[in-house]
């Protein structure tokens, strides 16, 4: 049933139809309904039934006059939805019901044995939210004084028997409600009324000049019924889950599970984890069989290549959901022991879980039926990874912490911008320590910071080093045949032919493209097959020698092959990375003077930066829009900057490399924090993780047509809305006019990344051949 009033609620409270009927007269006599809702007899009807009419003490009379009641209501609640929903009429504010939809009755009013309906709130807090409404009311109504602040109640409906539960947002419609004073109408001066305000949210205070006792509130609240519970499932999860203990620990993932059963409606499911750390995965298993000393505990440590052929390795290579309608059928999870045939599991649904890209894990839910997940479930799940993956990661950056035995440092290569915040952390820690109140440092947040992505990457890198390494492998390959041949020339035996041919072969294959594994697969066949009878061929003749004596020449004696080429692309990347990371650099620090802020710059095929910009970042508070503003037209100009020295060293590379450019903007601001344990900042909660992933995935974004979306000699700035991209127009308006960028700016819609959806991205040219550019990028990197 609906859980009793409290009591102690101080106002009177009276049932009565009057506000509503008056309503009904109100609108038929403005002639603004184009029709009578209610038929013509309804008033006739209830001016002669009195006990409907004034204050209605007797609330049995309302069965008396069921009909009426019924087609009275039907204005409030539309009877096409009274077998659909669950909505009441309530006597206000105590919420006492006098009618009610069959939904609400069996939902809240009289439940099967085993239901048990309580309130999001406990009865102090239900009290106290009912009285300042009730001053609010009375206030607008009476006194013309506008007041808003809304309790949010829910009813959760629990069956026992499963232990599932259902949440119903509930919504109050007031309309129907007239507050009165009783007596004399209190007056209130203009100094009350401003005591009012400023003590708003405490009733007691509040008695002194609004008496309860001198109100009455009469009418009755319109009380609907509306199901929250994935929502608020997923929102308990989230909370749950940014809470390392919550996977930590056996109670904490006996609560998530109790949570999923609740998320996919179903009593009986279980649900396990798997987490990847190096080259080990970590097994839970299944039915959470937890140990007492947290998830990792006493899991099983399986290594990586245990699962060579498996369902898991399918999994992690290829990134989907997976379903199992009968893990009977699957030989591979008997061989894994992860201990379905103990929890009765038949069906199996598993999803990987994926950070900046990379499979760290899995989360796992089973059914003891065959074939028991759907499509929707699948849907379902997909909402889960974000929270998961961020759970996972969590997990194994504190286990990181917990394999260093001692450690040395708690936080090191701290970015000079944050390094206050470190020092104040720092002191507290050692006053801590002291006084024997704990060893683990305070977490180091920073709330609302605006995050600032851009990347200069190689375009083509990974094609041009395949290339190279060919070129290398044929060219180690040839000189090794030139060898075997000139022996064969020198005594024909029929082994050296089978030897000959053998290499011709693989160097005919390398001729259809570089496959896995063919570079340490051809230097062990040169090392171990050929290079192995150099001393016996050696004899053969002065021939022979003087090819053994080139191979030797041209194969690096340290990496065991040819690597000319190779040497060559490397030598053009080092030289562009170096330059552009230096370019940014300088200009980075020169925008330190500005405003202090947070950046991280890597080097891999190209260099990308990573800024947070906020007030929580300095000391003082120091940031505006202005300041935000500023950096994104600054990051601009210097992406411009950097494709300017990329064009200009090409000239000096032996192997001349494109550089293809993106920024990705976002407006929303994100919380971080620093992990401890990997010495890093990294996104704080669920929601803003989606920052990063889009982040891992932009290299792979392509616009309609598969045409990638970066393009060497341009700009691509990533949006999902307008508000993130009005500010950028005005940027390249501004640039464009300054000679940095050239004049047509194109629009693309990107197509679907894996779990992300809706991204757009403008593209312009830079205007490599421009003075402005030239004269900027030039002197800034000189020092000038």
């Amino acid at each position: 049933m609906l859980p009793k009033d409290p009591g102690g609620f101080a106002f009177e409270c009276v049932l009565s139809l009057e506000p509503l009927i008056d309503f009904v007269r109100e609108k038929l006599a403005s002639g603004r309904w184009p029709a009578n809702p209610v038929g013509d007899d309804l008033l006739a009807r209830l001016d002669n039934a009195p006990e409907l009419r004034g204050a209605i003490q007797d609330l049995e009379v309302l069965k008396k006059h069921q009909g009426l009641l019924v087609r009275l209501m039907s204005l409030v609640f539309p009877a096409v939805a009274w077998d659909s929903e669950a909505f009441a009429a309530v006597v206000p504010f105590v919420l006492t019901p006098v009618m009610t939809s069959p939904q609400f009755e069996d939902l809240f009013i009289s439940p099967p044995a085993g239901r048990v309906v309580r309130r999001n709130i406990d009865d102090a807090t239900f009290l106290y939210g009912r009285t300042i409404k009730a001053y609010m009311f009375i206030l607008d109504s009476l006194y013309g004084l506008k007041q808003r602040m809304d309790y949010p109640l829910a009813l959760v409906v629990r069956e026992e028997a499963t232990g599932l539960e259902r949440h119903f947002a509930i919504q109050l419609d007031f309309r129907f409600v007239r507050p009165e004073p009783v007596g004399e109408p209190i007056v209130l001066s203009e100094a009350d009324l401003q005591f009012v305000r400023e003590n708003i949210t405490e009733p007691e205070t509040l008695r002194e000049i609004l008496p309860p006792e001198r109100f009455r509130l009469t009418g009755f609240t319109a009380m609907k019924a509306v199901e929250m519970t994935t929502f608020e499932t997923i929102s308990a999860l989230s909370r749950d889950l940014i809470d390392q203990e919550t996977v930590m620990s056996k109670a904490g993932f006996l609560r998530l599970q109790e949570r999923l059963r609740t998320y996919f409606g179903r009593g009986d499911l279980v649900a396990g984890l798997a987490a990847v750390h190096q080259d080990q995965v970590m097994l839970l298993n299944v039915g959470c069989q937890l140990q007492d000393d947290g998830l990792f505990g006493q899991t099983n440590m399986v290594p990586m290549d245990y699962f060579k052929g498996s369902l898991f390795e399918k999994l992690a290579q290829d990134d989907q959901m997976m379903v199992i309608a009968d893990v009977r059928q699957e030989p591979d999870l008997d061989r894994l022991n992860t201990g379905y045939g103990k929890s009765n599991i038949r069906s199996l649904m598993v999803a990987p879980l994926l950070y900046q890209g990379k499979f760290i894990g899995s989360l796992e839910v089973g059914l003891p039926g065959v074939d028991q997940f759907n499509p929707t479930d699948m849907a379902l799940m997909t909402q889960l990874q974000p929270l998961f993956t961020v759970a996972v990661k969590n997990a194994l950056n504190d286990l990181d912490k917990r394999i260093q035995a001692v450690i040395k440092q708690k936080c090191t290569a701290v970015h000079p911008s944050v390094e206050w915040r470190f020092e104040q952390a720092a002191m507290r820690h050692l006053a801590n320590r002291r006084e024997g109140s704990g060893e683990v440092m305070e977490p180091i947040v920073f709330n609302e910071v605006y995050p600032l992505f851009a990347s200069s990457d190689i375009r083509g890198s990974s094609r041009q080093r395949n290339q190279a390494i060919a070129v290398d492998l044929a060219r180690h390959l040839e000189l090794g045949l030139e060898v075997v041949r000139r022996a064969q020339q020198s005594k024909p035996l029929p082994i050296l032919g089978e030897m000959a041919g053998r290499i011709e072969r693989r160097r005919n294959r390398l001729e259809g493209g570089l496959k896995s594994g063919d570079e340490t697969g051809l230097a062990d066949f040169m090392r171990h097959e050929v290079e192995a009878i150099f001393d016996d061929l050696a004899m053969q003749g002065p021939e022979v020698q003087e090819a053994i004596a080139a191979y030797r020449a041209e194969v690096d004696l340290h990496l065991g092959t040819v690597y000319h080429q190779r040497r060559r692309f490397e030598k053009s990347v080092s030289l562009l990375n170096e330059r552009m990371a230096a370019y940014l650099d300088r200009e980075e620090a020169a925008m330190q003077a500005v405003l202090p802020h947070y950046y991280e710059r890597h080097r891999t095929d190209g260099v990308d930066h990573l800024i947070y910009l906020g007030a929580s970042l300095s000391p003082n508070g120091e940031f505006s829009r202005l300041h935000l503003s500023n950096f994104r037209l600054w990051q601009l100009m210097v992406t411009c900057g950097l494709a300017w020295h990329g064009e200009q060293l090409k000239k000096q590379m032996p192997v001349p490399l494109d550089t293809a450019h993106l920024i990705f903007i976002q407006e929303t601001p994100l919380n971080i924090r620093f992990r401890y344990d990997e010495k890093r900042f990294d996104v704080d909660g669920a929601y803003d993780v989606r920052h990063e992933i889009i982040r891992s995935r932009l290299d792979k974004a392509v616009i309609s047509g598969g045409e990638r979306l970066t393009q060497p000699g341009k700009v691509a700035m990533v949006y999902s809305s307008l508000e993130e991209v009005r500010e950028m127009r005005r940027h390249i308006e501004h640039l464009q006019e300054q000679g940095f960028l050239l004049p047509e700016v194109e629009r693309h819609e990107l197509e679907d990344l894996p779990g992300v959806r809706g991204l757009k991205a403008l593209r312009v040219g830079i205007n490599l051949d421009g003075e402005a550019l030239a004269r900027r990028a030039q002197s800034f990197f000189e020092g000038d």
